[in-house]
């Protein structure tokens, strides 16, 4: 080989080296700068939205957020990717990982009973949220607007107030143990910041109309008239209210409601059906939710005991409206002595399913209010169905009327489509059939020339 040869190919083995390196050191500032990841997705499925970006761009005060996960897994994996970002957007942000099985103190102190969970952090409050995905090993998919609204919370100056009403057999909120308590669900809604008390009525409901939230679930005495009273003033003058009501009682009540253009039926909603997926004739399962904030992303099934139907009065379009029905198999039972013999069967005096069981609403002083048809629902026997827990949460947050809240649309990975005209499809076929081959030969053809020239 001649030294003008050797030459020739030293020199392009040398440009060759300096444009690969030259590369590498581009991709590795890139990818330094970037946290060491790109997001080619579409759909930017493992970014964080512009909306908590946002948010983070916001924050004064320094937020930790701490991760209880198990040392290896696929939800631990997921959330760091997502929480880095958090960090990567924020100064203000520090993350910390935990396995609760190392650190039982630290898990201990947040009160951490399940893993994926995750507690946020500022100055002396804190807030708690569970990421657990039933379906997958991961996290869920709407881990992102749960910890920008939990950041948001963690932001506000004051906390809001839920007040249950005591005095007429309601469920007892400190008992975590009894099937019946609802211990568990105040559990979960100071996880989710809020403050809880017991109140008793007596001459007025002296409270802060925007910070606070009446709850009465499931008495079982009936309200005396100048009870009913103070909760109607309470309710015209702004107050916001959850009614939890049982099959059998209460009349005092569904008068109230009525008023509020809201009717509970005197019956018991019997469904043979859910037998067949866990439930039982007076247990009803849930999968259809009528478009609303409160369901807008949910696809769990909810599990409805003992539960009697909830409409809204009027069939016109009013401010009343369901937002959970049971299925086309079950029946709303009006002869509720045939249902206490064990004999009840569909009849003309029934209603056929699907049955409204839980109905919301706004209200003209802008206040909003929810009634369902259990109290059983959120007990502690029934909270952690599927998604009892988060249909109860999601209620309370709505009625809190947060407008800060962002609502994050779950992503979800697509199937793409590449889509070609006739046109393209022949030019496409010409150019990968016909054109590249004829190059291929073309250039070895000449290649073969020249080296049998030189």
């Amino acid at each position: 080989m001649s030294r003008k040869r050797l030459l020739l190919h030293g020199t392009n083995a040398i440009i060759l080296i300096a444009i690969v390196s030259g590369i590498i050191v581009f991709a590795n500032y890139f990818a330094l700068k970037n946290g060491g990841r790109i997001d080619l997705t579409k759909d930017k499925l493992f970014s964080i939205s512009d909306q908590t970006k946002q948010i983070l761009g916001t924050i004064d005060d320094e937020v930790q957020i701490i991760g209880f996960f198990k040392e290896v897994g696929r939800d631990r994996k997921e959330f760091l990717t997502l929480a880095k970002q958090y960090e990567k957007y924020s100064e203000k942000i520090k993350l910390q990982m935990v396995d609760p099985d190392k650190s039982p103190g630290l898990a201990t102190k947040y009160g951490i009973t399940e893993y994926s969970t995750v507690v946020l952090v500022r100055d002396n409050n804190n807030l708690k949220i569970n990421l657990t995905d039933p379906l997958s090993d991961g996290i869920r998919n709407t881990a992102e607007g749960e910890i920008t609204n939990a950041i948001i919370k963690l932001s506000e100056d004051t906390k809001k107030t839920l007040y249950f009403l005591i005095g007429h057999g309601e469920r007892d909120i400190s008992d975590v143990s009894d099937v019946s308590g609802f211990g568990q669900l105040v559990r979960a809604v100071k996880d989710e910041g809020y403050e809880v008390s017991e109140l008793l009525v007596k001459q007025n409901l002296d409270l802060p109309k925007h910070d606070s939230i009446l709850i009465v679930a499931g008495p079982k005495k009936a309200l005396l008239d100048s009870e009913i009273s103070i909760i109607k003033n309470f309710i015209d003058q702004g107050g916001s209210t959850i009614f939890m009501l049982e099959p059998k009682g209460s009349p005092e009540l569904v008068n109230l409601l009525a008023e509020y253009n809201i009717l509970v039926g005197s019956n018991i909603v019997i469904d043979p059906s859910s037998k067949l997926v866990g439930g039982g004739d007076v247990a009803p399962i849930v999968a259809q939710y009528p478009p609303h904030k409160i369901t807008t992303g949910f696809n769990f099934a909810t599990l409805f005991p003992f539960v009697r139907s909830v409409n809204p009065q009027s069939t016109e379009p009013s401010n009343i409206q369901s937002i959970a029905q049971t299925s086309t198999d079950s029946w709303a039972e009006t002869n509720l002595a045939l249902y206490d013999q064990g004999k009840a069967d569909f009849d003309s005096g029934d209603t056929k399913g699907p049955i409204s069981v839980a109905v919301v609403g706004q209200l003209e002083q802008g206040n909003k209010i929810a009634v369902f048809g259990s109290a059983d629902f959120a007990s502690n026997r029934f909270l952690l169905f599927s998604g009892n827990k988060d249909f109860i949460l999601n209620t309370i947050n709505w009625i809190s009327g947060d407008e800060n809240l962002i609502t994050i649309r779950p992503k979800v990975a697509e199937m793409g489509k590449f889509v070609l005209t006739n046109t393209q499809l022949k030019l496409f076929l010409a150019v990968t059939v016909i054109f590249v081959p004829l190059m291929i030969i073309f250039v070895g053809v000449v290649i073969w020339w020249k080296r049998k020239n030189m």
